[in-house]
């Protein structure tokens, strides 16, 4: 992938990150559906891995039914990434693909931003700023 990329989604990042965007931070894009979870880290060279995890987190009804093996499966995803280089952390940004009756409540809003901190934790790839969306379009979080 371009810089373009990385530049574009770097310029979505909070002002209150602006002295860690000095950093470069690898980006992590992470789409989420149906059972299923997958990212694209984006690293300031304008390279880019992606990896794909599958697990039994979501139901008809949710798409994270079960925070901890979402957790888990987020936490699994994160470890094939290399580690940020200088203990930088790193920005994600959190797409929610399957199609939801009613769209994402503000408690699986919620469970999807605690989910990908707690797994970034575990797999000792810090994120310190996630932004979650809904097929595509920005969701509103309250921090």
């Amino acid at each position: 992938m371009s810089v373009a990329t990385y530049q574009s989604h770097l310029n979505t990042t909070p002002k209150k990150y602006q002295l860690l965007k000095l950093f470069r931070p690898p980006i992590y894009v992470i789409g989420l559906s149906n059972n299923q979870v997958s990212a694209v880290c984006y690293y300031k060279d304008g390279s880019s891995k992606r990896h794909q995890v599958n697990a039994n987190f979501s139901n008809r009804r949710m798409v994270v039914a079960d925070f901890l093996l979402a957790v888990q499966a987020i936490t699994d995803l994160l470890l094939k990434f290399p580690k940020h280089p200088f203990g930088v952390s790193g920005l994600a940004a959190v797409n929610v693909t399957e199609e939801l009756a009613g769209g994402l409540t503000m408690i699986e809003i919620k469970a999807i931003t605690e989910a990908v901190w707690a797994a970034s934790g575990q797999a000792k790839r810090r994120i310190v700023s996630s932004t979650i969306s809904y097929q595509g379009q920005p969701v509103a979080v309250n921090e």
